[in-house]
């Protein structure tokens, strides 16, 4: 089962990213879908840190603060 990951309207799903921790997950995806440094993640809906490691069937969102400008 692939992972879903956003950020904003871009999107991607992959199945390599498994196994790998939300750190790896960004440094791979990061130009492809231009997350800025700032960006929280959540991991399923939930806030998640660097070094958790994602799932198969995991959804992983990139989310900008609300009300936070610039990138």
């Amino acid at each position: 089962m692939a992972v879903s990951i956003r950020h904003g309207v871009n999107s991607t799903s992959s199945d390599s990213v498994a196994g790998k921790t939300v750190a790896e997950v960004r440094e791979q995806v990061e130009e492809i879908l231009n997350i800025p440094d700032s960006a929280q993640v959540r991991v399923n809906g939930a806030p998640a840190d660097e070094e958790d490691t994602i799932s198969d069937g995991a959804t992983v969102e990139f989310v900008k603060v609300a009300g936070e400008k610039g990138c």
